[in-house]
């Protein structure tokens, strides 16, 4: 019996010429924007929303629970938000 061979595969990237850019579609131009609108909107957003729990959880008074959890989460980031309000205490 005669051994037969594999198949040929493809090579694993396709052979592209550098010099010629990429084409994107306009779908994929209108996907790529709603993509950094969304990033965009939820930096604008949850940013500050995080900084501000976190600064009524280093109050007085927030609960043990929520202040354990602002302490330990502050943390993990080398406390900016303890330095904030360090700032803005004075």
């Amino acid at each position: 019996m005669a051994r037969s061979r594999p198949p040929r595969r493809p090579p694993l990237k396709p052979r592209v010429n550098p010099a010629v850019p990429r084409f994107v579609s306009p779908r994929e131009r209108a996907e790529n924007r709603a993509r950094y609108r969304r990033f965009a909107y939820w930096a604008a957003v949850a940013l500050p929303l995080i900084i501000v729990v976190m600064a009524i959880g280093y109050s007085d008074q927030a609960p043990a629970v929520l202040r354990t959890a602002t302490e330990r989460f502050d943390a993990m980031f080398g406390y900016p938000v303890l330095r904030v309000i360090a700032l803005i205490a004075g």
